[in-house]
């Protein structure tokens, strides 16, 4: 078990709360804010993916349900996403989660975490108005191939990735943005699951711990309700609005991760 503080431990369920209800809007669980912290305050870095990767499953179940329910999902290119980086991708970087530079991984996920703000960003204010044509099974595959690579490295840090996934969705396949946010909900439930089992496999072959359930339990219960009521609340805002938010919020974990860097 880790030795945060009382105070530590209550900052970080309030963070929660909050960043839950963003999670469930956008439908990412928003791992680098929370891994962020976790770092700060000490918590060793495999233990901190590990667990991260639990949160955001728990994360997930609120934002899936409520968008099944409210028929957001596209199954054909979810299930597409989920084959490559759902599974392949998360379970293969979880094993070789301990075969690289964390330091190094983190800097290439904050660099291309803050890209993806500035093409969402391009997506909502400056839209192309013509778009190269390629045939729709070309596409798929694309889009496969990338979030394969997104699944890998996604889980070798023990984050989902989901603001890697919507510049693929959003500027490349053209999903809208409710929408995209419900397939990255779907695709980031099973790509945590699978991810944490790739860590569990790291974790047993090098007898060093990936996952702290005492530092899991209060986390994942606040994740749950912020993410609860933030998909259930999806319906209250407009696409555009969703996008905005979204890069908003990409920024904001682009910066903790710079911080991160200095701290």
């Amino acid at each position: 078990m880790n030795d945060l503080t009382t105070i530590s431990t209550i900052f970080l369920i309030i963070s929660l709360l909050i960043s839950g209800y963003f999670a469930g809007l956008v439908g990412m669980p928003l791992g680098p804010i929370r891994i962020f912290f976790m770092l700060f305050f000490g918590v060793n870095a495999l233990i901190v993916f590990g667990t991260n990767l639990a949160i955001s499953f728990v994360m997930m179940i609120p934002t899936v349900w409520n968008n099944l329910k409210n028929q957001r999902i596209d199954f054909r290119t979810g299930i597409l996403f989920i084959i490559s980086g759902g599974i392949i991708g998360p379970i293969f970087g979880g094993i070789i989660s301990e075969s690289f530079s964390q330091d190094i991984l983190l800097l290439v996920v904050t660099i291309l975490i803050l890209v993806s703000g500035l093409l969402i960003v391009q997506a909502v204010h400056f839209p192309r108005k013509k778009s190269i044509e390629i045939d729709r099974s070309r596409k798929d595959f694309i889009a496969s191939f990338l979030n394969l690579i997104i699944g890998a490295l996604g889980s070798s840090v023990g984050m989902v990735l989901g603001a890697l996934r919507y510049p693929v969705m959003i500027n490349f396949l053209k999903t809208e943005a409710k929408s995209a946010g419900a397939i990255n909900s779907f695709i980031n439930l099973i790509f945590a699951f699978f991810g944490l089992i790739g860590h569990l496999i790291a974790s047993q072959e090098s007898g060093n711990s990936h996952f702290d359930f005492y530092l899991f339990l209060p986390l994942a219960i606040a994740g749950f309700i912020g993410s609860y009521f933030g998909s259930k609340h999806v319906a209250f805002y407009s696409n555009k609005f969703i996008l905005v938010t979204l890069y908003i919020i990409l920024f904001i974990m682009g910066t903790l991760m710079v911080l991160r860097e200095f701290l």
